[in-house]
């Protein structure tokens, strides 16, 4: 795969409104809930990996520089999102987007989905440098998941997005007939934590744990 570039964009720059706290922050066996999303990428070898930072940005820098190796950190880029407590997503995507050279694929992925398996990264990412479509999904059930890839083609699409014009999702329904799902079977690809009932879900599901 020399000839296909990645760079991943994790979004960890949220409000997290509808969680007690910052749920990046909130530790699940023992590590910050975002270090777990990282760690995954990082065990998927992906090329290059920018943390896109906002609320708390340095509670959640800090965190993650003391969960990760000196090597496994030194393989992160840090941008941050000034615009995070208004802009949304869209925002956090576009300045992810500045570290993004243009024959890199582009993988975008929340930083409140924690358990996708690095297996299942590497099967999106695989399937992604096969196909002719410029968009990849990991889906699980038939129902899109994270993380999602573009083609180095799409970069003015991501870069014209805003929150006013539904974000990301206005990409994807624009393209929804030229999106490539890849079956996952992993349920860890469609959790993503808003509340503390959704981690307790989650956990329960994917760990067995109540």
């Amino acid at each position: 795969m020399s000839e296909c570039k990645f760079a991943s964009i994790i979004l960890a720059a949220g409000m997290s409104t509808r969680f007690q706290g910052n749920k990046l922050l909130y530790k699940v066996k023992g590590r910050p809930l975002v270090v777990h999303t990282i760690e995954k990428f990082v065990a998927a070898d992906m090329e290059k990996i920018i943390v896109v930072l906002g609320r708390d940005a340095k509670d959640v820098y800090n965190a993650i520089a003391d969960n990760l190796s000196e090597e496994d950190l030194s393989k992160l880029l840090f941008a941050f999102n000034p615009n995070y407590r208004t802009g949304g997503m869209s925002s956090s995507i576009k300045v992810g987007m500045r570290a993004i050279l243009p024959n890199e694929n582009v993988i975008i992925h929340p930083g409140d989905v924690p358990f996708t398996k690095v297996e299942s990264i590497k099967k999106v990412v695989q399937s992604h440098c096969l196909s002719p479509l410029p968009i990849t999904v990991a889906c699980y059930n038939g129902r899109h998941a994270h993380p999602i890839i573009f083609k180095p083609d799409m970069r003015n699409e991501l870069l014209g997005i805003s929150e006013e014009g539904r974000g990301l999702k206005s990409v994807v329904e624009k393209y929804r007939n030229n999106i490539l799902c890849v079956e996952t079977g992993d349920p860890g690809t469609l959790r993503d934590i808003d509340t503390v009932e959704d981690l307790e879900s989650a956990l329960h599901e994917i760990f067995g744990r109540e």
